[in-house]
């Protein structure tokens, strides 16, 4: 896949889309999984992750494959 081509005469600014959250548990020294053993994600409604791409900038980020869901 190809990465955008940014126009460095303009701001631009980075942003949270998804922001799948897991669950690790200590004593058993593995993730919280699902009946499939596939690890469970889970979403936090209402929190605000804005401030995650403060100090990104867009020449370091890498496009994200299509269908990727970073979870393996």
């Amino acid at each position: 896949m190809n990465q955008p081509k940014f126009d460095p005469d303009k701001a631009y600014t980075v942003g949270v889309w998804d922001m799948p959250m897991y669950v690790y548990d200590h004593d058993e020294d593995d993730y919280v999984r699902n009946e499939d053993g596939t690890v469970a994600l889970f979403n936090l409604p209402h929190y605000d992750y804005s401030y995650i791409g403060d100090d990104a900038d867009v020449d370091t980020l890498e496009l994200r494959d299509k269908g990727d869901d970073y979870d393996g």
